[in-house]
């Protein structure tokens, strides 16, 4: 088995929106890492690589009701 290639996977999809994305999940037996510090170290990294800006939107982009508002 090459390095790269892990029989230990899922796919999960979601839609947001009108876009549906779908993530592959790689689980690892030898990784001490858990999901919880990956996903917090990833944030802190994102926040270093783009300066801590995150693109607020001032003011809303959709022009239709939500899907889960109340009609």
């Amino acid at each position: 088995m090459a390095k790269n290639e892990n029989s230990n996977f899922s796919y999960m999809t979601r839609r947001i929106g009108g876009t549906t994305y779908k993530v592959k999940v790689v689980f690892s037996d030898t990784e001490k890492e858990t999901m919880e510090d990956k996903i917090l170290r990833m944030i802190r990294n994102e926040t270093v690589t783009t300066g801590g800006t995150c693109g607020i939107i001032d003011s809303p982009q959709m022009s239709r009701q939500s899907e889960r508002s109340a009609s």
